[in-house]
């Protein structure tokens, strides 16, 4: 098998990545959705189970971090053809800045790579991706100060969640909406807390389905599609944080919203359709602007002749 036969066959692989990724995402995300409808998964059960999705998340980003050869300062972009015309009127005329903005990008990239150290670096990776990356020893320090700084937050976040029901169950079982009404199978809710009991063999199936998704995207998408070339150790430290904030304000409000109601199973399915839904346009956001930042014409066959 010649170098271009390799080359289309990892081509191939790269652009199957984020549905095979995304696959295991929807699987995963279906079993909460599934024990809710059919098998009564209460309020406290998803709650917990989301929480420990909140640690999931963090581990998977330790191997990130470690992994990240992206640069950890910025670079100059290509000087797009739009501009180089504006600035000069015609095509011709443009080539001209162009390729001077190109000599001084190139030598931007060598200083970085003099300047960290990577004076080895393959020249067709230095093009392409440039360097400044962050020796190894950097990188088990941001790692390090992630897993106490993420760790904090996420244990705060489970005395929250754990306290929950005790901070708002007297009320709520005093002002309970729904209590004794029928439900979607034709039962009776009950008049007890709407948080429910936490079933933690339920969790353990589904967080396992969880941490399993989460690897698919990290062994698909940041190893198979070549995002650690590119992700700067820095910001992959701080990338979890976001998505978690986003997704799990939205839950707990939501899970307030469920509570008052009574935690009808139609709400539940709601609560985990909604995270679904969210946790879907999250991933495709995180990866588009992964994607974004490997140069389209970057092949295997590329990187070999490049090294």
């Amino acid at each position: 098998m010649t170098v271009d036969q390799l080359g289309r066959a990892y081509q191939a692989f790269r652009r199957t990545t984020d549905s095979r990724s995304m696959a295991a995402l929807l699987v995963a995300n279906a079993i909460p959705l599934v024990g809710v409808f059919f098998f009564r998964w209460s309020l406290l059960t998803i709650l917990v189970l989301y929480w420990i999705e909140n640690g999931i998340v963090g581990f998977w980003n330790l191997p990130r971090i470690m992994l990240a050869q992206g640069t950890a300062v910025p670079l100059l972009p290509p000087l797009p053809d739009a501009a180089a015309r504006a600035a000069t009127g015609t095509p011709e005329a443009g080539a001209d800045p162009q390729a001077a903005w190109a000599r001084a990008r190139d030598s931007q990239l060598v200083a970085s790579a003099k300047a960290s150290g990577d004076i080895g670096a393959a020249p067709g990776f230095v093009r392409l991706f440039g360097s400044s990356r962050v020796p190894t020893a950097g990188r088990v320090g941001l790692a390090l100060f992630f897993t106490i700084h993420y760790g904090i937050f996420w244990f705060v976040h489970g005395i929250f969640v754990f306290t929950l029901p005790a901070f708002l169950g007297g009320g709520l079982n005093r002002t309970l909406a729904g209590c004794g009404d029928e439900d979607l199978f034709g039962a009776l809710q009950p008049c007890g807390s709407p948080f429910g009991d936490i079933v933690w063999s339920n969790i353990a199936i589904a967080a396992v389905a969880l941490f399993l998704s989460h690897g698919a995207s990290f062994l698909f998408n940041y190893i198979g599609n070549s995002e650690y070339l590119t992700a700067s150790p820095t910001a992959q430290m701080g990338a979890p944080y976001g998505r978690v904030v986003v997704l799990h304000l939205t839950i707990l409000f939501g899970a307030f919203a469920v509570a008052f109601l009574g935690s009808p199973v139609a709400a539940l399915l709601l609560l985990v359709g909604l995270k679904t839904a969210l946790d879907v346009g999250l991933h495709r956001r995180e990866h588009a602007a992964a994607a974004a930042r490997i140069p389209a014409d970057t092949t295997f066959g590329q990187s070999v002749r490049g090294s």
